[in-house]
């Protein structure tokens, strides 16, 4: 993608929420300065014009926390196929996984990692490099929706949450504490929320193992069409994955294969809010998962392979990716 977007379906969720509030959509656009002709066009809708949807909420309602507040009453068709995977995982897990793997169809600005800390909380971590700041009310949305629909849409218990709020809003700390039974800390460092380990090990009330294999062969396919778009993109991470096995590719001598200089190759990065890091670690990390597929191969090799110095960064890396060690995604692979 070149630019920071949504797809047209979070935008819309902004539009019916306010209207319940007695907002039409006319007022709303007028509020936020927008032109109803090029709002919602078929596919994506800038980051910037989603923002001052929220903006323009604030204003009219009043409501200091209307991003929290909105996530607080979901509306599941907002994640598309991402809810229906959501849903129909078998596992806890396996739900956490698929966010992590495909928000992008819905949100490409932003990434979910699942990061083990050291007394052994399990933490969902957005991370937004492409982005320097993000609208609190875009976050704040996010991060509620996540949690009110584990539990409410899919019937998932949810524990005692810290969570992490890299703003300093006391009213939304407040509200989170009530509405989340949540341990709210401001002014951190990044955004995150905590829970003890047994959450993910929970088994989905209404899980369809059938129809999560269907479910995410639909949204690869989506995934890959909306990466499809970009073919600098697609040729660059086909030339880090073509250099991977002989260690990791530096970008000089990746720009050179593409034939251009490391500048301009990070120029065009730029253009699309990345850097060359990013992209090799997604390379890394989606050809991670299909190495753990193949039983003969030990964690060893695939930690060679891969660009580590030894099996231990891997287990490292493997759990940032997909928040699980490899080896528990193994076991969990050949049951």
């Amino acid at each position: 993608m070149s630019a920071p977007s949504v797809s047209r379906h979070f935008t819309q969720a902004v539009f019916d929420y306010l209207a319940l509030a007695g907002h039409p959509a006319a007022v709303v656009l007028e509020s936020a300065g927008l032109d109803a002709g090029r709002l919602l066009p078929a596919g994506r809708v800038p980051l910037s014009t989603y923002e001052r949807l929220f903006e323009a909420g604030e204003r009219l309602t009043g409501d200091h926390c209307f991003g929290l507040n909105m996530g607080a009453a979901p509306c599941p068709r907002t994640w598309g196929l991402v809810s229906h995977l959501a849903v129909s995982a078998p596992d806890a897990m396996t739900a956490v996984s698929a966010l992590m793997d495909y928000s992008e169809l819905q949100l490409n600005f932003a990434r979910f990692r699942v990061v083990e800390l050291s007394d052994a909380r399990l933490c969902m971590e957005l991370q937004h490099d492409g982005v320097q700041r993000l609208n609190r009310h875009v976050v704040e949305h996010l991060l509620t929706n996540i949690a009110v629909l584990a539990s409410t849409e899919i019937g998932y218990r949810v524990p005692e949450l810290h969570i992490e709020l890299a703003h300093d809003n006391a009213h939304s700390a407040q509200r989170l504490a009530t509405l989340l039974n949540a341990r709210v800390t401001l002014g951190a460092a990044r955004y995150r929320v905590a829970a003890a380990p047994q959450f993910l090990e929970q088994r989905a009330l209404y899980g369809e193992e059938d129809l999560y294999r269907v479910t995410e062969g639909l949204a690869r396919e989506r995934l890959l069409e909306l990466r499809g778009e970009d073919r600098f993109l697609n040729r660059l991470r086909e030339t880090v994955l073509q250099q991977l096995p002989g260690g990791l590719p530096k970008i000089d001598d990746v720009a050179d294969s593409l034939q251009m200089s490391a500048r301009t190759l990070q120029r065009r990065l730029q253009e699309r809010n990345l850097r060359y890091q990013q992209v090799l670690d997604e390379v890394r990390g989606a050809l991670a998962l299909q190495l753990i597929n193949d039983p003969g191969l030990s964690l060893n090799d695939m930690a060679h392979y891969l660009g580590f110095n030894d099996q231990s960064a891997l287990q490292h890396a493997f759990r940032r990716w997909h928040g699980i060690s490899p080896g528990r995604y193994r076991r969990r692979k050949l049951r």
